[in-house]
């Protein structure tokens, strides 16, 4: 059913609105949390349920019963259905009893922790949520007795009996419940005021924590940690899904690693995560975060060796809506919706935005709990009707924002109460702590705007250069949202629940300035030219004229102009032209390429029916000229990949000058796409001599005296298609990607086979269709398709002629890259060589990096495959090559007064002539894992020089990139006419689709066969 109130939105933001807001929906195995619970136990009633950092155990069994035992005796002391009962207590067995005595009671149990809660806290939250019982451990108990008899609550000591010989009533009590009931009653933190009580209701519970991904996979057998302070709605998920999914929890002390070394499933919030090696703890195959924005460095850590969520929601959606899976390299997000809820991203007037624009993010559906407990207006602000749904349900404010990325998981761009002005301009203090944590060596950040100035709170092994830190920062950030005020904490302090304790940081931030009172000399005061300031403020390098490493720093005067900077502008992708079906056929199924492709085969089939249609009266296909129409195909196929031909259209393709119109020049840059010519001419080919042998077949089965068709041609006919199709489908990209060497063998062996027999084919053919008055010299003579043979022979041997072997000096980058150096030729820009160890078996092209002013060139090979390992671990000193260096995309870039390049990986190796030359301006946005510890100093230092705005994105510390935007941004900001990119296939096809869907020129490979 669709969604409802979103005619704002055009039509394909409407579908994608209803795809990417709405979770799967699928069926709760039970509506209460204890009846999930009862179903364990009834099941596997001997496995444990717990065990104790003491080493004590509990089964299921065992659980039960003292949990049916409690909740009778609660019953038949009072407590009612829909009562709400305190546990205070600490990490413990006596705590899940207290959780299932009060579920099975129908009561709503609200969890404290016993050796952190305030007496304060616990004055407002009995007086609020007015238990009927208070279950506490003795060691609590004269801290609880005089608010519960403030409160006139009955205190009962979890622990006051040896549950050895524990007795009363085992039976479960048999209360009528539905999923309207309270399961447990959570109180914020109460940062900014007291705090505030969350109502949870089973169904959001039970639908959350039954079925993936929330229920972590936990079953029979699974090891849960349970690690977060109990108070934390997050430590409810800990607890609960492991209950009701039959795994076994794990109760920690004060050593976490003790019982990290034992579980296989762990939930934590980012910063206690942190704190911890995944090296050192190799059983951990599931882990979640949330409760806070999680560093792509810590994601990075895990996600190759486990599975890796990152989660969000906060408590008032029953612990989290939307979880990501993340796998190493890719853009780290907070997922989708889970199963049976939804998620609206909602502009300030609460109706939808734009698909891929930033907004509040809602969230509706069964995770939407009952609100805030005695707090009306609060909850009639934050939870409203689902105007989307029309069902009666609520939908609720998260204040976070976010936004839709294109294959519908939602990036979060921070809180909005944490969305602060600098300097007139919006700032999100997420993207900052962020940003921070992105600097080499820093684990965690926290970025607070603290007497309107912006701070930045870092931790890691030692202080850092903050300058530099400074300059790195700036490279992400505009000018407004670099910090100005840092400092260096060995460990940033969190409150109980995991979460950065701001209010210790703001005091932190005060006491780190009363020592930096000091005195300046009178020349300094009646100099206008210089001011003393504390090493905490950020200074641009440029201005420097002290020693920043001894804390101080005279700062030259700023013009004052400085002060009215202009905004760093955020250029948004604009919107895609026309509709999504008329894009994808333009642009994707009437590529060039296919367009190619299409006019040629196309007017093969017209050429073929105009000889059919004019030889209908003979009742005989004139097949004698077949055999021309195969050669002509054939030429053009091999000419295609030729790599003289290939570079003579190159060249004249981009002898257009730039004082043309764009338009122009635009076209002029897809001759890459004569790929599409070489299929075309290919398939035409198979085409004409299926046509042929079909006909030959059936004047031989006649006996056509008129056509004389001989058994030696017919069985050539058939060898000879027999090698095309066989040529023709392991061309098949699909094909191609699985079995490539076994692509190349057939192309090179059964062409040079196919050819050498259609030789044969020609002189038998000739014979054989030959009149009887001509002799045989004198009917090939007069066969075109002689010539084109010969043609054809001649440009496919015409490489292997120039076959050799070459001298090559070898420059490891790393283990993961190689740079090979050549001195044989020197190439322009934009040139690519074909190189291998083995000439018979498969060949590897690469870009030709070629430095002005130097002889020979280079390339870089990075780890892809068997071969490429093997080059990297045992570089040669010789290597073949055969034929011409061939261009390639970018041979195109000089159509153009100015580029974006972008490069992947080892992709920035044809990236480098270009910049190199320095003919034509150009921006570079390269993304790869660890440039420098990867591709070596000299590299990145060359980019840098070439461009020194260039946007180098670390994958391995700040995800998957963003690269279709990215160059948009770096478009607009240099005015650049195109985009050109280097990189695997997906990329390579999704981010130029992507450009051109919104008319922007965009170039990269096509990976045709």
């Amino acid at each position: 059913m669709s969604f409802s109130s979103i005619r704002n939105l055009s039509l394909e933001d409407q579908l994608l609105f209803n795809q990417f807001g709405r979770g799967p929906r699928v069926n709760i195995p039970f509506d209460l949390v204890h009846k999930a619970f009862e179903k364990i136990v009834d099941t596997h009633p001997h496995i444990n349920a717990a065990r104790h950092y003491d080493g004590t155990t509990i089964t299921y069994q065992g659980l039960e019963r003292r949990a049916n035992i409690l909740s009778n005796e609660l019953i038949q002391r009072g407590l009612r259905p829909r009562d709400r009962v305190c546990i205070v207590v600490s990490r413990s067995i006596e705590l899940l009893v207290g959780i299932l005595a009060a579920l099975k009671a129908g009561a709503q149990y609200v969890p404290l922790d016993g050796g952190v809660v305030a007496d304060a806290a616990l004055e407002h939250i009995f007086s609020d949520a007015k238990p009927r019982f208070v279950l506490c451990l003795s060691k609590f108990r004269t801290k609880v007795e005089p608010h519960a008899r403030e409160a006139r609550s009955e205190i009962v000591e979890l622990d006051g009996r040896d549950p050895k010989v524990l007795i009363g009533n085992e039976e479960r009590p048999n209360l009528v419940m539905d999923t309207t009931f309270g399961a447990y009653m959570i109180y914020t933190s109460g940062t900014t005021g007291k705090p505030k009580g969350v109502d949870i209701r089973h169904s959001g519970l039970t639908n959350n924590l039954l079925v993936e991904p929330a229920n972590m996979k936990i079953t029979v057998g699974k090891n849960v940690g349970q690690f977060l302070n109990i108070s934390f709605d997050m430590a409810q998920w800990e607890m609960l899904a492991t209950l009701m999914n039959g795994g076994t929890l794990h109760i920690r002390n004060g050593v976490w690693a003790d019982a990290l070394k034992r579980v296989d499933t762990v939930i934590a919030t980012p910063t206690i995560l942190a704190k911890f090696a995944q090296a050192d703890f190799p059983n951990v195959k599931t882990v979640a975060v949330g409760g806070e924005p999680c560093p792509v460095s810590l994601a990075e850590e895990w996600a190759p060796h486990c599975d890796f969520w990152n989660v969000c929601g906060p408590t008032e959606i029953s612990i989290l809506n939307t979880m990501h899976l993340h796998k190493p390299g890719a853009q780290l997000t907070i997922g989708t919706p889970l199963p049976n809820t939804n998620l609206y991203i909602l502009d300030d007037d609460e109706n939808p935005v734009p698909i891929g624009k930033p907004g509040v993010m809602w969230a509706g559906g069964a995770c939407v709990s009952a609100g805030y407990v005695n707090l009306p207006e609060l909850t009639a602000s934050r939870f409203k009707t689902d105007k989307f749904t029309r069902d009666g349900t609520k939908m609720f404010n998260t204040g976070d924002l976010g936004r839709w990325t294109e294959d519908g998981r939602i990036l979060h761009l921070g809180r909005k109460d944490e969305q602060v002005k600098i300097k007139g301009f919006r700032v999100e203090l997420d993207g900052v702590s962020a940003a921070v944590e992105s600097v080499g060596s820093v684990t965690k950040a926290c970025a607070l705007v603290i007497d309107d100035k912006l701070w930045a709170f870092y931790s890691g092994p030692e202080r850092l250069d903050e300058v530099k830190m400074g300059e790195i920062v700036g490279k992400t950030l505009p000018y407004y949202a670099v910090p100005t005020k840092w400092l260096y904490i060995s460990v940033i302090p969190t409150t109980a629940n995991g979460k950065f304790d701001k209010r210790r940081l703001k005091e932190m931030a005060a006491e780190s300035q009363r020592p930096l009172r000091e005195a300046i000399s009178s020349s300094s005061l009646s100099s206008s030219h210089s001011t003393i300031v504390g090493a905490d403020e950020l200074i641009p390098p440029s201005k420097i004229a002290g020693d920043p490493e001894k804390g101080r720093g005279v700062i030259e005067q700023v013009d004052s102009v400085s002060e009215h900077l202009e905004e760093d502008i955020k250029y948004e992708l604009p919107a895609k032209n026309g509709f999504h079906g008329q894009r994808w056929l333009r642009h994707r199924f009437f590529s060039l390429y296919r367009r190619f492709f299409s006019f040629i085969f196309l007017g093969n089939v017209l050429a073929f029916a105009i000889v059919w249609w004019k030889s209908w009266d003979s009742g005989s296909l004139p097949l004698s000229q077949f055999p021309t129409a195969v050669a002509v195909n054939l030429l053009v196929a091999v000419a295609m990949r030729q790599e003289y031909c290939v570079n003579t259209l190159f060249w004249l393709a981009t002898r257009v000058p730039t004082w043309a119109p764009l338009a122009i020049r635009r076209q002029c840059a897809r001759v890459f796409h004569i790929g599409g010519i070489h299929s075309g001419a290919a398939v035409s080919s198979v085409f004409w001599w299926l046509a042929f042998t079909i006909g030959a077949t059936v004047n031989f089965v006649r006996g056509n005296l008129e056509v004389h068709i001989n058994t030696g041609t017919l069985v050539l006919s058939y060898l000879i298609l027999a090698f095309l199709l066989a040529i023709i489908g392991m061309a098949h990209p699909d094909v191609r990607v699985k079995m490539h060497d076994q692509f190349e063998w057939t192309h090179r062996f059964a062409g040079w086979t196919a050819t050498a027999l259609v030789w044969a084919h020609l002189a038998v053919a000739a014979d054989s269709l030959r009149p009887s008055t001509q002799s045989l010299a004198d009917a090939l003579a007069h066969t075109p398709a002689v010539y084109l043979l010969a043609l054809i022979t001649l440009s496919i041997a015409l490489p292997w002629a120039r076959l050799r072997r070459v001298a090559v000096r070898p420059e490891p980058l790393s283990k993961h890259a190689v740079r090979l150096h050549f001195d044989f030729e020197t190439p322009i820009a934009g040139k690519g060589v074909r190189i291998t160890d083995k000439p018979m078996r498969e060949w590897h092209a690469f870009a030709a990096i070629d430095k002005p002013g130097t002889n020979g060139f280079s390339i870089v090979v990075s780890h892809a495959g068997d071969w490429t390992r093997r080059i990297i671990d045992e570089p040669p000193q010789q290597i073949w090559t055969r034929g011409a260096l061939a261009a390639g995309v970018l041979t195109i870039a000089p159509l153009f007064k100015s580029v974006v390049l972008v490069a992947t990986g080892s992709g920035i190796g044809p990236c480098l002539p270009v910049l190199y030359e320095g003919r034509i301006p150009a921006r570079v946005l390269w993304s790869t894992p660890h440039p420098r510890e990867t591709f070596g100093d000299a590299i990145v230092d060359d980019v840098l020089k070439a461009d020194p705005k260039a946007i180098i994105w670390n994958t391995r510390t700040q995800g998957k990139p963003d690269l279709t935007a990215m160059a948009y941004q770096l478009m607009k900001e240099s005015g650049a006419e195109a985009v050109c990119i280097i990189s695997n296939k997906k990329v390579t096809q999704q981010v130029v689709y992507r450009l051109e869907a919104r008319g922007i020129p965009a170039y990269g490979a096509i990976f045709d066969s």
